[in-house]
Order: C-alpha cells, then structure tokens, then sequence
C-alpha cells in the first residue's frame, strides 16, 4: 500500500492511495486542471482513480469534486450530508456511506467513521486493500478524536492524521480571538499534542508511516509538528517514519522508502 498528497492546507487537500494496482482519491480540493497537473507530476493518470471519497464538503477539500467526477466519471463515497452539500453529483455516481458502514470498491474495503468538525456530516476513513489485507486510516480536519476512531486506527499499516496547530503558536499568533476559538474549539481542528497523544495509543508492530496533514501555514510548521509526533511516539514500538505533508508540492509520502519520497517541485514549476 502507498500513499501520495498532492497537497494539504487551507489552499487544497487532496491524496491518493494505492494497493494492489487500485487507486483511490481521498478529497478533491483542486479543480480538474490543477489535478491533473500534480497527477501527472507524480506519473499518475486520473483514469487510473477509481473513486474519490470526500471527507467533507469544505473548498479546500471538495472544490473540484463534481467538475472531477463529470470528467473522468469517478463514483463519489461520501456521507448522504456531505454529498448533498457538495452538489452537482448525479444520482447514479453518488455512493452514500453510514458512519460504521462498510462499502466495496474494486480494490478496497471502506469504512466511514462520524468526526467532530464545523461541517454537514464529516467523516474519517479507513480503507482496507481487499487483497493484501493491508490498512490505512484517513482523518482529515476533526475538533477532537472519537472513541469509534480511536479503535478503528490501532496497529494500522498506514496513518494520515491532521496536525493542524501548536497551541503556543495558536495562541500567540495573528489569529483573533474568535477564531482562535473556533480553531481549538470541540469542532475545530486538533493541534499538535492532541495527534501525538492519540496516535501514542494507535501505533503498533504493523505500523509503518505516519504522514501529517493539514499543518496551519501561520500557527505550526512541519518540524514542529513532527518533532512533537515523534516525541509522542518514542517510547512507543512505532519504528517508522513521521513526516509531514507539504502544503503545495505534490510528493510520495507513505509505504516508500524514505529515500524515494521525493517532491516534484520541477514537474509543477512552483
């Protein structure tokens, strides 16, 4: 299994995640030019997706999802809210998923988990390579980790999590207080300690890579984030590799050897 972000951030999130020769696209944040561009700066062609599943219908996660899905004709996996919220899907490509509920896709088992976020009815993923047996967990822009989610993600091959903010950043920031609270609040988004601690609690002898999403350009930054994770994860058996996602390079990020997870600056010209 291997995954790639093609971005993350408040300008775009989108990654892909393969096994078994499927692929699948989590989150649709860039319209249909723009993805293609970052598909094809990692060598992958949109006709080889074979479903995008949307965690929510924010911009910056579902932009070009309906422009996405009428040109290449992907079925859409997301809940009954965020498909409504979306809009622009037609029926017979929508494919609804219940919190707890697992659906099929050619290549993977996906199960959908209810998440805390300021949204119509967000969710976290875990997708499960119906050959291999292998397992990654997807849980983009949450204000707190729910117990079903805390179970679902232990010991699982592959992680990607949000770490959005560091609270003395946060704190000390150019945000306002409103929207500071907003951010830290039960509907927001988790910050650093919040990731290490939960993700103490998940890693196990299977686990491999840990990428982190989401990082707040003006309260965190990726050595923050990853010092902080791999603090959280030192005494734990994890031996794998904590990296954070860049937020407008598309690179390689999980179930490679670290060495291979190259950004492609060039390809993008950015």
């Amino acid at each position: 299994m291997k995954g790639w972000t093609l971005g993350s951030g408040s300008s775009g999130n989108a990654l892909v995640i393969e096994a078994d020769g499927h692929r699948v696209l989590i989150d649709c944040g860039f319209g249909p030019r723009a993805l293609a561009t970052r598909l094809k700066a990692l060598h992958i062609e949109p006709q080889s997706i074979e479903a995008v599943i949307v965690t929510h219908e924010h911009v910056d996660h579902a932009h070009g999802v309906a422009r996405a899905q009428h040109k290449w004709r992907w079925p859409v996996v997301a809940t009954a809210g965020t498909l409504d919220a979306i809009g622009g899907i037609p029926e017979r490509w929508r494919r609804p998923i219940k919190p707890g509920e697992c659906i099929e896709l050619d290549g993977f088992t996906v199960e959908g988990f209810a998440i805390p976020h300021d949204a119509a009815a967000p969710a976290a993923f875990r997708l499960t390579a119906r050959r291999s047996g292998e397992r990654v967990g997807i849980a983009h822009d949450l204000g707190r980790v729910p117990d079903a989610l805390r179970k679902a993600f232990v010991n699982l091959e592959l992680l990607f999590v949000e770490s959005n903010h560091d609270e003395v950043m946060l704190r000390n920031g150019p945000y306002h207080a409103h929207l500071q609270e907003r951010i830290r609040g039960g509907f927001g988004h988790i910050n650093n300690a919040q990731a290490g601690a939960w993700l103490k609690d998940c890693v196990g002898s299977a686990t491999r890579d840990v990428v982190l999403l989401h990082l707040s350009e003006a309260n965190n930054t990726p050595e923050t984030a990853e010092r902080a994770m791999r603090e959280s994860l030192r005494r734990t058996r994890f031996t794998g590799t904590v990296r954070a996602a860049p937020r407008r390079v598309p690179t390689a990020m999980a179930g490679f050897d670290a060495r291979t997870g190259v950004r492609v600056q060039l390809a993008l010209g950015i």
